[in-house]
């Protein structure tokens, strides 16, 4: 017999088949993207971001009233799964088969960290389960906007555990890797110096420009056309294929003159954590660093970011700390008080941030 149900049996469906507890956000939850993007990139990778976003669009449809906002929420879970290490994004390859070059999601294979103090972050999916562990490992996962995490029982060594059932061991130093220090100032002469050595790039469609001018704690406000600017800016321009192209470029009056891809060439880190990182030290120099807010916490502290962060800045913070809902900004991290002195070091010697106190 068919049986028509309504959408909460279905969003009910979906929270259980991903082994969630039901929420009050329902489908628009962290938790519940996290999850349900993850596993529909173990069936679908390796792919493009956008055929991921497209994908979680059309199996929602019917269940999403604002289109436009479900969207951003994908692409923002999307960005929190490669940062944490669920997903892997390759730049500017072509996979076997395909003609045209960009941007690939890759799903990293099933692997584990171990913090110091015994707690396993789990990475890594597979498509066959949500998470790749026995049942009754897998009832001891905690989930925290995304990031999974396994307290150890007294006297289990998580890490023979873990490696036992064949996840890949990744050290935590490993894990979290970033770019060497270098001053705001620096920072900017290297770019500027490497786009002045450039030929005339010409007419570069639908670019768009990240203007530090702008709202200071808006930053999607921030971004804009290129009107009548004038210097070089972080900018962005889409591609038939994949994720937007990432860029650095000097305008005349709002016309593009030169244009540099980031990342830099050899460099590792991804071109959206290259273009923030830029921007943080251009807004410095500028005399207008990007704040965060700093917040306590029961004896702890809560960090409050109003503007993407690094991928490698995020995963420290994920591991030093843990990452929670945001209030009324971006990003927020549950940060311990006795590592706050230097967690507030290395976001101003490696992201030239500045902490407010509200």
């Amino acid at each position: 017999m068919i049986e028509a149900i309504d959408e909460h049996a279905v969003i009910g469906t979906a929270y259980s088949s991903l082994g969630l507890e039901r929420g009050d956000e329902g489908i628009l939850s962290a938790c519940y993207l996290s999850a349900a993007v993850r596993r529909l990139a173990g069936f679908l990778c390796p792919c493009s971001p956008r055929t991921l976003v497209r994908r979680m669009v059309d199996s929602h449809h019917g269940l999403v009233d604002d289109v436009a906002t479900f969207i951003d929420l994908v692409e923002a879970s999307i960005e929190s799964l490669v940062a944490i290490g669920d997903l892997l994004e390759l730049g500017d390859v072509a996979l076997e088969g395909e003609q045209v070059r960009g941007t690939w999601l890759v799903a990293a294979p099933p692997g584990y960290v171990v913090r110091p103090g015994g707690t396993a972050f789990v990475l890594g999916l597979s498509a066959d389960e949500q998470t790749p562990l026995p049942t009754e490992m897998r009832s001891r996962v905690e989930i925290r906007r995304g990031i999974r995490s396994i307290t150890p029982l007294p006297t289990e060594d998580l890490a023979t555990v873990l490696h036992d059932l064949g996840l890949r061991h990744l050290s935590e130093s490993a894990w979290l890797k970033h770019p060497k220090p270098v001053s705001a100032k620096d920072l900017i002469t290297l770019h500027d110096t490497k786009l002045s050595g450039l030929q005339a790039s010409g007419e570069i469609p639908d670019m768009i420009v990240l203007d530090g001018s702008r709202r200071a704690r808006s930053y999607k406000g921030r971004w804009t056309s290129p009107g009548t600017l004038t210097g070089n800016f972080v900018v962005r321009r889409p591609q038939t294929f994949g994720s937007d192209l990432w860029g650095y470029a000097q305008l005349v009056d709002g016309q593009p003159r030169k244009l540099m891809d980031l990342p830099l060439h050899g460099d590792r880190w991804r071109g959206c954590d290259a273009a923030w990182r830029i921007q943080m030290a251009i807004d410095t120099v500028a005399g207008r660093p990007q704040e965060y807010r700093l917040r306590e916490a029961g004896g702890d502290a809560i960090l409050d970011f109003f503007f993407p962060i690094p991928m490698w800045a995020r995963k420290r913070l994920a591991v030093i700390g843990s990452e929670i809902d945001p209030a009324g900004c971006l990003l927020s991290f549950l940060v311990p008080q006795t590592e706050l002195a230097t967690e507030e070091k290395f976001l101003s010697e490696m992201l030239f941030l500045a902490g407010t106190a509200e």
